[in-house]
């Protein structure tokens, strides 16, 4: 009981504002951009890094030593869930940024739990910058190239025809061109 009653509970905090920005991050990918690894994986790892740094930072006060070696575990073993998202589908690869979105997420973490809740904060605003601001500039740009595509596959087609060469099919992500004979 004594345990309850001297705690600082002040030290919950960063536990909140992990919360918090992870949540943001998580909302992103998950509810908006309709990701796996949405809401509730990136607020747990922004959490568990957040303790992880906590942690850390009260073993180097009470025993001394390098309080970052429990930081920078969490920087490389976050790799190993990152690596679980990217899905490669002939040469198509998605997840790289939800990789990234989880790694920096940790990286967030570790910032809250060492008290840097201004720099963990800005970081996540521009996280949601380069995530919201940046994907409408992709789609416009992916949609140009992906309208302008059945065209040079047309035009490729016609040329193949024209040196007599057997193409029996043709796949695009857009439509599939087979030929009949």
């Amino acid at each position: 009981m004594d345990y309850l009653l001297n705690f600082d509970y002040a030290i919950l905090i960063p536990l909140v504002v992990a919360a918090i920005l992870g949540g943001l991050i998580g909302w992103e990918r998950g509810e908006k951009g309709n990701q796996e690894a949405g809401l509730r994986t990136h607020i747990i790892v922004c959490l568990g890094a957040t303790l992880v740094m906590i942690i850390s930072e009260s073993l180097a006060y009470e025993h001394g030593g390098d309080m970052m070696r429990m930081g920078a575990q969490v920087i490389s073993g976050i790799g190993f869930l990152g690596v679980g998202c990217i899905i490669v589908t002939g040469n198509r690869v998605r997840g790289i940024t939800t990789a990234a979105g989880l790694w920096t997420t940790a990286c967030v973490g570790l910032a809250v739990g060492s008290g840097h809740f201004v720099l963990a904060t800005v970081v996540v605003l521009l996280m949601l910058f380069v995530m919201w601001g940046l994907r409408s500039l992709m789609i416009r740009n992916r949609k140009q190239s992906d309208d302008s595509e059945p065209d040079e596959l047309k035009e490729m087609l016609e040329k193949l025809s024209e040196l007599e060469a057997q193409v029996s099919a043709l796949k695009s992500d857009i439509e599939t061109y087979e030929r009949k004979d």
